[in-house]
């Protein structure tokens, strides 16, 4: 049945003649590296996303290894690095490094390729650096949980004070660096238990238990819980088949927006959008939350992000300009003509988009093409 369904996709993606990838190595649980790859193409009417292969990387996880792994398993299905129209990578030195990075090599094959630093992963960076002075607030998380969690006598005496106490909880959560959504659900529950883990903590003699009755850091942890909560929201929100370059951009461009309208409130004193933060900041606190905000680090890691002048491919019968310099003369005539023809209007009101424009590809070839090329590459 695998090799079927493998036979099955590689037959897909040679008639399609045009694929766009997404890799990415990581380290399984017995130490061995893997590296994993989806693949996207077009199958009759419609732009599919399909699991592409899982292959071991028998020594190094070096930009030569990873193009030779998958160089060779392209080969073997038949397909060319030519028809490779982008690739979605981590941004890791093995990834994108000049020499001997794994997307250099893949532009001398094909030097028309889109390369693509994963929104999901420009994200977490985001998550991942944190002012100096909430650094110590995650750490001292990190070291309550694995303080509780380290022995199962523990965990259970807590789950018990936990019950008597009537929680809506009975354990902690712990925080995996590789899971990104887990820094956010970690700081939650400690925030919701740190009635019942200050009591825990000052039964076992622990000095942990003078920070959680701490009303200043009680309410980092609550700003940092609320953050992260936005956060995983976005990240959450990104994830899915249907994401593409567009729709991606749109979520980054408002939750931008949404963060520096957030500054303004948070100036002026106004905390609504930070739930937990609310309950338990006074006064003096309000203020140092205004410089914490991931305004900064946002605009560091989405500083190019725009696709105004793709909106066209959005709704090719509302976009003000019929093209801008990316688009040659007969992509804009085929625009022009486009709009004109109501009995595509009619169809564009009905069919997903990428339906929409693979339908018209037969009358507009020139322009179809560029737009399932956007289309196309993984967010």
């Amino acid at each position: 049945m695998s090799a079927d369904i493998e036979s099955v996709v590689l037959e897909k993606i040679r008639i399609s003649e045009k694929f766009a990838l997404q890799l990415d190595e990581s380290t399984d649980i017995s130490g061995h590296a893997q590296l994993l790859a989806n693949v996207c193409f077009v199958d009759g009417d419609a732009i599919r996303e399909n699991f592409f292969f899982c292959k071991a990387l028998p020594e190094k996880t070096t930009g030569e290894e990873i193009f030779r792994v998958t160089s060779e398993y392209l080969e073997q299905g038949g397909l060319k690095w030519e028809n490779c129209t982008s690739v979605c990578t981590d941004g890791a030195a093995a990834m994108v490094g000049r020499t001997k990075g794994f997307v250099s090599r893949v532009k001398e094959r094909n030097p028309d390729v889109i390369v693509t630093h994963c929104f999901l992963h420009r994200e977490d960076l985001v998550a991942k650096t944190l002012p100096a002075d909430l650094v110590p607030v995650l750490d001292d998380v990190v070291r309550m949980v694995n303080f509780v969690k380290s022995r199962p006598v523990k965990s259970r005496m807590f789950a018990a004070l936990c019950e008597e106490m009537g929680a809506k909880h009975k354990t902690l959560l712990f925080h995996t660096e590789v899971r990104w959504l887990s820094r956010g659900k970690v700081l939650v529950r400690v925030y919701e238990l740190r009635e019942e883990l200050k009591v825990f903590l000052t039964n076992e003699r622990s000095d942990y238990a003078k920070l959680l009755a701490s009303d200043e850091w009680c309410a980092r942890l609550a700003y940092l819980a609320d953050i992260f909560h936005h956060l995983n929201e976005l990240n959450t929100r990104m994830q899915g088949r249907n994401e593409n370059l567009l729709t991606s951009t749109d979520k980054i461009n408002g939750f931008r927006s949404k963060v520096q309208l957030w500054h303004q409130h948070v100036e002026s004193g106004n905390l609504e959008m930070f739930t937990l933060t609310k309950q338990c900041v006074h006064g003096v606190h309000t203020a140092a939350l205004g410089e914490i905000i991931v305004e900064e680090k946002l605009s560091f890691y989405f500083s190019s992000v725009s696709t105004e002048c793709l909106d066209w491919v959005r709704d090719p019968y509302s976009s003000a300009s019929v093209g801008g310099k990316d688009m040659t003369l007969q992509e804009q005539e085929e625009l022009t003509e486009l709009r004109q023809n109501r009995g595509f209007k009619l169809r564009f009101a009905d069919l997903p988009l990428d339906s929409f424009w693979l339908d018209s590809a037969k009358e507009f070839p020139v322009l179809a093409n560029k737009a399932i090329l956007t289309l196309l590459p993984f967010s």
